[in-house]
């Protein structure tokens, strides 16, 4: 294990036991599956440095579709953007909208 692999570990096990690291496009992430459909990609972690920022993905697995990005996350805030991701779910499955069209929609003007 290198000091990249200890460094993320760390920040995962910080995150909570709903975290876990997956390789997802080859690279190391820090992951957590919501239990609602959906679940967040947390990319950029694989580091030893504490200043590189993070981007969070939030996708809708059955459509297997990003739905929001969030850049440029302080390894600080992963936990909160995170929960804020996951009330964003929840307010899309109150709505209905799981529908491929509606969530691309939202994808081009939700990312940030």
């Amino acid at each position: 294990m290198n000091k990249c692999d200890v460094k993320q570990n760390a920040l995962c096990k910080s995150l909570g036991p709903d975290y876990r690291i997956l390789y997802i496009d080859l690279e190391r992430c820090i992951y957590r599956d919501f239990g609602n459909g959906f679940d967040v990609e947390i990319s950029g972690t694989h580091t030893t440095s504490n200043r590189k920022t993070a981007t969070v993905y939030l996708w809708y697995v059955p459509e297997k579709i990003t739905v929001k990005r969030v850049s440029g996350v302080k390894q600080s805030e992963i936990g909160k953007v995170v929960d804020e991701l996951y009330q964003f779910s929840q307010e899309l499955l109150r709505k209905g909208i799981t529908d491929r069209d509606t969530l691309w929609s939202i994808r081009r003007t939700a990312s940030s």
